[in-house]
């Protein structure tokens, strides 16, 4: 009866994470149409953010992205790894952290949700279109070249084309790192987690679907939402719940 009891209680568990996480998409879904003209808009963001960039001398996007065309096999690669290194990767580290380090799941999650409410408001106020939407500039939009994947066809509750920044795929790769980290016991599982971030970075560059700009904001937004997360777990003494 104790097994039936936790083997009720684990599926209770997750189909509340599953509802959470389904309410926190929705709200994505949400943020694209809060203001009048988000397209002429978004493109005036985007040329805002190359300018910041080329003031910085951060404006490395184009040269990264010509590296990469350069080979079909590398273009294929990170084209492969844009797509398994986010929603696959959230979905097995949520399954495996949340069955057996219960505690570090609750903090990445929650440290995920807080960067969600951080970054919906940009992506609804302040759109920016991806780079890979800028071919007048040179970029290719490497996932509609090599694979036929047309975001901009995709239906508009599933895709915001214009939010570009902050990026949360290094938002959220940097934040499931950092929890595989604190999680890992060998050496190679802590290797995973430093590379998936780096590997999540040369990614959305190479395939132009997000500024360099866009991912340092993303990995700050990170950074600041596992520490609210880790303060919140400290503030409410959180322990392991079903």
């Amino acid at each position: 009866m104790s097994v039936l009891k936790k083997l009720s209680s684990w599926w209770k568990g997750g189909i509340r994470e599953i509802t959470l996480f389904l309410v926190v998409y929705t709200a994505y879904s949400l943020t694209q149409d809060a203001l009048p003209d988000r397209q002429l808009l978004a493109f005036h963001n985007t040329y805002n953010v190359i300018d910041f960039e080329t003031r910085l001398k951060l404006f490395w996007e184009l040269n990264i992205q010509a590296w990469f065309l350069r080979s079909d096999f590398l273009v294929q690669l990170v084209n492969s790894l844009y797509t398994l290194l986010f929603f696959p990767v959230l979905i097995s580290f949520g399954i495996w952290a949340y069955k057996y380090h219960r505690q570090q799941y609750l903090i990445a999650r929650n440290a995920i949700f807080i960067s969600a409410v951080i970054a919906f408001p940009c992506f609804a106020f302040y759109p920016v279109a991806p780079p890979r939407l800028l071919s007048n500039l040179g970029f290719v939009d490497t996932l509609a070249t090599y694979m036929n994947l047309k975001t901009s066809s995709m239906p508009t509750h599933l895709v915001n084309q214009y939010a570009a920044m902050p990026s949360l795929h290094m938002c959220w790769a940097l934040l499931v790192g950092i929890a595989t980290i604190r999680i890992a016991k060998t050496w190679w599982l802590k290797a995973v987690g430093i590379l998936l971030p780096l590997l999540m970075f040369v990614t959305i560059v190479a395939t132009a679907n997000h500024f360099i700009l866009d991912a340092i904001v993303g990995a700050a937004i990170a950074g600041l939402s596992y520490t609210l997360a880790l303060l919140f777990a400290k503030l409410i003494k959180h322990g392991v719940s079903p």
